[in-house]
């Protein structure tokens, strides 16, 4: 089983995703429960680290989760999550 890391611009796309749930659309509710639902599904991971599609000449995968692409990378024995973008964001990495 591989442990799963965070990169920070990650980390802030997940809150920002969730503060965006939270405040604008004025949804505690579903907020906490996008942030459980996607975090469990990034922790598929641990278990299937290559389920994801390559991006093509790059060692970058992604899965879906709902309206977000979640950009990972496998190196040793960790899956480092890269970006979590809305499918409507500006997909540049």
């Amino acid at each position: 089983m591989v442990k799963i890391i965070y990169n920070k611009r990650a980390k802030i796309e997940l809150q920002n995703a969730y503060n965006y749930i939270f405040f604008d659309l004025a949804n505690p509710i579903v907020a906490d429960n996008f942030k459980v639902k996607i975090l469990k599904s990034i922790s598929y991971l641990k278990y299937f680290p290559y389920m994801g599609k390559k991006l093509s000449n790059s060692n970058i995968r992604f899965i879906y989760f709902k309206n977000y692409l979640i950009f990972y990378s496998v190196k040793d024995q960790n899956v480092v999550i890269q970006r979590i973008l809305n499918k409507r964001q500006n997909l540049k990495m």
